[in-house]
């Protein structure tokens, strides 16, 4: 294969702070959606079209439904509680996280930035001015009204930061992987010693490798806040099954799914 055909990160246009590519995206959704009810205010309905109206009316409420997901997941990069989603949303806390937590997740598991969210122009910047220049044409005003909100697109230490933390993700990410597979792997062992005198040394080994994810889970909650929840409990649950370890819970006690 030719490499030079290879995709090159390094050559793709830097990504906004995740709060600006998540309002850019949800701006994009309101263009789609104002497009597609002044799409349906002008719609003639053929009479041998049953249910026309009903389906554009459903493709519209689509789009909302995607606003919707994407204003929880803005409120999340400004740092609003699920508490205050929640309240927002006239539900519980605990309702408005299950109802979101996964397009939370999804969102940050994408590096917190628009690619493969939605279409438009992958340079941040490039896609702010198509929807200027769109918002412009509707409202008659000066273009610039998107683009003025995103403040990291003249903020070029903010971007690199963020950039810097979207690096460091994708680091910790991996560890956690390969600290996944040594828990296995050490707990296989420590099953293995079970009544023997190296058992607790091999415990020993499987708590300390779980200590050490649960390190990498804190850190990823530090530098992915949206998903900072989940990090924490799943930093928990490591450190609660290394210290029932060590308190002397024995393997066979423990499962290999609760360890991972």
């Amino acid at each position: 294969m030719d490499e030079t055909n290879e995709p090159d990160e390094r050559a793709r246009p830097p990504a906004l702070t995740p709060v600006d590519e998540a309002m850019l995206a949800r701006n994009h959704t309101l263009y789609e959606l104002v497009e597609a009810a002044l799409s349906d205010i002008a719609a003639r309905y053929p009479i041998d079209d049953p249910g026309g109206l009903l389906r554009d009316a459903l493709f519209v409420r689509g789009i909302a439904d995607r606003l919707v997901d994407q204003a929880v997941i803005v409120e999340r990069e400004l740092g609003s509680s699920w508490t205050a989603i929640g309240k927002a949303a006239g539900t519980s806390k605990q309702t408005a996280h299950e109802r979101w937590n996964t397009k939370v997740a999804a969102w940050a598991m994408m590096g917190r930035q628009r690619n493969g969210i939605n279409r438009g122009p992958a340079d941040p910047a490039e896609h702010a001015r198509d929807l200027d220049e769109w918002l412009a044409g509707l409202t008659g005003e000066a273009p610039g009204a998107i683009s003025r909100v995103l403040t990291s697109l003249r903020d070029e230490a903010a971007r690199q930061e963020a950039n810097d933390r979207r690096a460091e993700v994708k680091h910790l990410e991996r560890r956690s992987e390969e600290l996944r597979v040594e828990c296995d792997k050490a707990y296989r062992a420590a099953m293995e010693a079970v009544g023997t005198d190296a058992a607790e040394e091999k415990n020993a080994v499987w708590a300390a490798r779980l200590f050490a994810r649960a390190e990498v889970f804190e850190r990823l909650a530090v530098v992915e806040e949206p998903a900072a929840v989940e990090h924490r409990r799943h930093a928990a649950a490591q450190r609660e099954i290394a210290e029932g370890i060590l308190r002397g819970r024995s393997a066979e006690d423990l499962t290999s799914k609760e360890a991972v």
